[in-house]
């Protein structure tokens, strides 16, 4: 599920935020979801099959897209983290390098 991009600047009403990435809008997400939910960097950002630059790019996701997770996975490195991210419904990956953690998801096995 995406809220929004960076002409958006959706709110769910509820909850505490986490920090926007650098030149995205401050979004809160419901703090009683069942899901984790991240934003995006200023940039289009590739979906992944795999937690890797590797595998096939399923899509794209606007700058500042507010995304639903099920999980996180170490993957490949990118800078200094190797967190991937695990869209909901849609499936793929995104790198923890462009996305700042809005609410928490639990780490996947």
């Amino acid at each position: 599920m995406i809220l929004g991009g960076v002409s958006a600047g959706p709110a769910v009403a509820g909850g505490a935020a986490g920090r926007p990435p650098t030149g995205c809008p401050r979004v809160e997400v419901d703090a009683d979801a069942n899901t984790g939910w991240v934003q995006t960097a200023r940039v289009h950002l590739r979906i992944r099959e795999h937690p890797t630059t590797r595998s096939r790019v399923l899509g794209t996701l606007p700058p500042c897209a507010v995304i639903a997770v099920t999980g996180s996975q170490a993957g490949q490195r990118i800078g200094n983290t190797r967190t991937w991210y695990r869209l909901e419904g849609r499936g793929g990956w995104v790198s923890g390098a462009y996305a700042r953690t809005l609410r928490p998801v639990l780490i996947s096995n």
